[in-house]
């Protein structure tokens, strides 16, 4: 390991997707909302809102060597519009935090895959504004991701 590079490393990037995931100072929101897994172990999610665009943010880790699959479900939460932006580091680039394809979601809820060893930062903009309630996503492998209020 070559600590004369600290920004090369995983643990920068996982740092990154919460400070700067877009490289251009886009952050992890600034109001903590309770999240919860099934399997936190294997697939763990952590989330919370921005005060100043409303928006739900959420990082899910799979920690597992293969791709894990969820249903995440938005109870509480009302997004604005039918897609969310995604940003992933995974072993398909360790230079960077890459941009994905935006993710459909509906009013309540969103499916998605998650690849092995990876970090995921979803952006869902809020249709109203900040709330400072509390939403509980939550992750289970193959299963179901909540947000309810």
């Amino acid at each position: 390991v070559n600590y004369d590079n600290f920004e090369t490393l995983p643990g920068a990037y996982a740092f990154r997707l919460y400070r700067n995931y877009d490289g251009s100072g886009s952050k992890f929101g600034d109001v903590s909302v309770s999240a919860a897994s099934g399997d936190q172990s294997q697939l763990a999610i952590y989330a919370a809102q921005r005060s100043s665009d409303s928006a739900l943010t959420l990082v899910i880790i799979n920690k597992t060597g293969g791709t894990l699959t969820g249903d995440v479900s938005l109870a509480g939460f009302t997004p604005a519009g039918n897609t969310a932006q995604v940003f992933r580091y995974s072993a398909a680039n360790l230079n960077a935090i890459v941009q994905q394809a935006n993710q459909p979601v509906t009013p309540s809820s969103f499916s998605a895959s998650f690849p092995a060893n990876s970090m995921t930062l979803v952006v869902i903009p809020g249709a109203s504004a900040f709330n400072s309630g509390v939403y509980l996503p939550v992750v289970s492998k193959s299963s179901a991701i909540s947000c309810p209020g």
